[in-house]
């Protein structure tokens, strides 16, 4: 943790602070290779020779061809050659293709029966088409992918989370897992409220401590690509309430979120690096709801992620908001939603890990954690 402390003002507050957290980094290298995107140029000819006058197709219409294709398709593309099979993996070509793709399930928790025989899960995060999961009955973990049928078991994290995090890391270019738990080897168990966020390349934890009178609120934030600690202070006149204050990923960003009236309220961390939060919050209508609902109560924003926010309406329904129009799409019934669970608006992919083997616990997974 270095000297992630040195910045709180009040003594016993930074020990607790000092102690109480740290991390648990699992590095995932996935298949890939660098500088896909400057392969050769594909040349097709029925000769088993070719001339300078045999057609040609640049790079990036190969890219963007095969980017449009179904999944199941790709799946016998990447048999063509090594090239296309370096291609499809690569986490570029992967993003891109996710773009174009429209969201299959919405992942989240449903609790199993007592009486259920077979084992259930309860997710975790979600990536690129991949699934964070926990067995329920083993407290073992796992990646799985539901496109591939495969799966990656992962080594016991430490006990006591407070949450994780799974993530692709642009500048290592690795897939990572990130645990949040409290160090209680070195320090007694100081909080208040713990949330934990992953916004861009970093992953945030809000954190709120009292120390007898004393209450101590920050984010501290961990940089996926250095492995380094930020400590920033809420900005002036926020406080942490745990039932209207809601910590999310604003499109790549940490912002704090409330309702006011009839708008959402937004505080982004700009730059969690200089610790410096936006000079003047974004004010967004808050949609209309129908008449005898009892609106904000029953209203809890989920993230925003390209000019949308995922709504949750308690007891009805999840649903995206665009900002730019004001138009109420993607309306997903949600009779067993609740804050407790994380939702991801899953689409597939092909990312593969070294060691992944055909899943057998999870061929009824889908039904218990997801909705059509």
């Amino acid at each position: 943790m270095g000297n992630l402390g040195t910045r709180l003002s009040v003594s016993p507050i930074k020990e607790s602070l000092r102690n109480w957290t740290s991390s648990i980094i699992w590095t995932l290298v996935a298949n890939k290779a660098r500088g896909l995107r400057r392969f050769v140029v594909y040349r097709f000819s029925q000769n088993k020779r070719s001339d300078e006058s045999t057609p040609t197709f640049p790079p990036e219409v190969v890219i963007e061809i095969l980017s449009w294709l179904p999944l199941k398709s790709l799946t016998t593309a990447q048999l063509v050659c090594k090239q296309w099979r370096a291609l499809i993996h690569d986490h570029y070509f992967i993003q891109k293709h996710m773009g174009q793709s429209s969201v299959v399930w919405h992942w989240y928790n449903v609790r199993a029966g007592r009486s259920s025989h077979v084992d259930s899960f309860s997710y975790l995060h979600g990536c690129d088409g991949l699934l964070l999961l926990r067995n329920n009955s083993s407290f073992k973990y796992c990646v799985w992918n539901p496109a591939t049928r495969r799966v990656l078991e992962l080594p016991d994290p430490h006990s006591g989370n407070y949450g994780f995090v799974f993530c692709y890391v642009p500048a290592t270019g690795n897939y990572r897992i990130v645990a949040i738990f409290n160090d209680r080897e070195n320090g007694r168990r100081f909080k208040d409220r713990v949330s934990v966020v992953s916004a861009g390349e970093a992953v945030h934890c809000l954190i709120v401590i009292k120390v007898g009178d004393e209450r101590c609120e920050r984010v501290v934030s961990l940089d996926m690509g250095t492995e380094t600690f930020t400590v920033s202070h809420l900005p002036e006149g926020l406080t942490c309430n745990r039932t209207t204050l809601w910590d999310l990923d604003w499109d790549g960003k940490l912002a704090l979120v409330q309702i006011v009236g009839q708008n959402l309220e937004v505080m982004e961390l700009e730059d969690y690096k200089k610790h410096r939060w936006c000079a003047n919050k974004k004010v967004i209508p808050l949609p209309s709801m129908k008449k005898g609902n009892s609106g904000d109560r029953n209203l809890f924003p989920l993230f925003a992620k390209q000019g949308d926010i995922w709504f949750w309406l308690k007891g009805e329904k999840i649903f995206t908001y665009t900002i730019k129009t004001g138009q109420v799409c993607n309306v997903k019934k949600s009779q067993t939603f609740s804050l407790s669970n994380k939702l991801y608006p899953y689409k597939p992919s092909l990312v593969t890990f070294e060691g992944m083997v055909p899943d057998t616990m999870l061929e009824k997974l889908r039904p218990r954690l997801s909705f059509d």
